[in-house]
């Protein structure tokens, strides 16, 4: 692999090999004389600003030393030259990152303690980053979270019907747009700025043999924003025993035990510090992160499936058709939840 030269003096004997399942970089193993490390090549369309992604990286990395998390932190492998990734032409980046040995990642929790573990562990992340200016992060994906812009896109999306897919999707699309109060809600509400890491997900922690979490994995989507999306998104993943691939959406339900668990892990960590607008609407931050992800697989869908791969005809509607199950279950539980 020619693009080690950039990064190792000498680059001498080494195995690289492909690694992990993720769908964004291509990502392999390297084995060399100076130890374990993750190579990546960068998805530059997803990421169209690689230099904004490795100096949050960075930042956040230096910060957390600085306040002596205890936890493993992402170490970056800098150029010969310097740089914290390579860019070898216009559209290809390459980086490379320290290996954290001995651990192990889950996709999905298996003990009700993995829940609250993850939930403590995200919740211990935004800790530690609650006090880092948000000056200092930049915007790596530009309205990643904005939902209403989100829904704009769409709207459009139905209008032009460029695929002839909107009829397909008629009871989707109308139960969406009913539900466009929830942004109208949240928008109303004035909830601080922090730091956040902006994709809370069980696959995103590294784990050691007796199932501690060792590491928060994963920041290239660290953004100023909403601590609200962290634990929507923790809920939206990790709250449902059946994943957002499934069609058996009768049974797409949250599960109150894992809900607990989570919150009582999330808040364990967040409770003395959260404000009061965040604490009393985690609920609400739950809806709006399902129900954006319900909007951005709807769009996909009418637009051809140009953003999320798929291996079937109506995979994207089958994945809207799972996210609105699960957001009628949280409707329908509220009260419960709540309690």
């Amino acid at each position: 692999m020619n693009v080690l030269k950039y990064f190792f003096e000498n680059i001498g004997d080494y195995k690289i090999k492909p690694f992990g399942s993720g769908l964004i970089h291509r990502t392999f193993f390297l084995e060399h004389e100076e130890g374990e490390f993750i190579v990546q090549k960068m998805n530059a369309y997803i990421f169209k600003n690689p230099k904004v992604v490795m100096q949050n990286i960075q930042t956040v990395a230096h910060y957390l030393q600085q306040k002596n998390y205890p936890k493993a932190v992402l170490e970056i492998r800098p150029t010969l030259s310097g740089d914290l990734f390579f860019q070898k032409n216009k559209n290809e980046f390459w980086r490379i990152f320290k290996y954290i040995s001995d651990t192990h990642v889950y996709s999905k929790a298996e003990t009700e303690r993995q829940v609250y573990e993850t939930g403590k562990s995200f919740g211990e992340f935004l800790f530690f980053l609650k006090d880092l200016p948000t000056e200092k992060i930049k915007s790596a994906i530009p309205d990643f979270h904005n939902t209403q812009l989100r829904w704009e896109q769409m709207k459009k999306t139905i209008k032009s019907n460029a695929f002839g897919r909107a009829e397909r999707a008629a009871t989707e699309i109308e139960k969406i747009k009913n539900w466009y109060f929830l942004i109208q809600k949240f928008e109303q509400l004035d909830f601080p700025k922090r730091v956040i890491h902006a994709d809370a997900k069980m696959s995103n922690l590294l784990f050691d043999k007796n199932k501690k979490v060792v590491a928060v994995i994963d920041w290239d989507t660290i953004m100023v924003g909403n601590v609200l999306y962290d634990f929507g998104d923790l809920v939206r993943t990790m709250t449902c025993e059946l994943d957002e691939e499934s069609t058996d959406f009768e049974n797409v339900k949250i599960s109150m035990p894992y809900f607990a668990m989570l919150t009582k892990g999330f808040l364990e960590a967040t409770d003395s510090w959260l404000s009061e607008v965040e604490k009393n609407n985690l609920l609400l931050g739950a809806k709006m992160i399902i129900y954006e992800q319900a909007i951005r697989f709807l769009t996909d869908f009418l637009d051809g499936d140009k953003y999320y791969s798929t291996t079937y005809v109506n995979q994207n509607l089958n994945r809207t058709k799972n996210q609105i199950a699960l957001l009628e279950d949280i409707f329908e539980k509220q009260k419960q939840i709540s309690k």
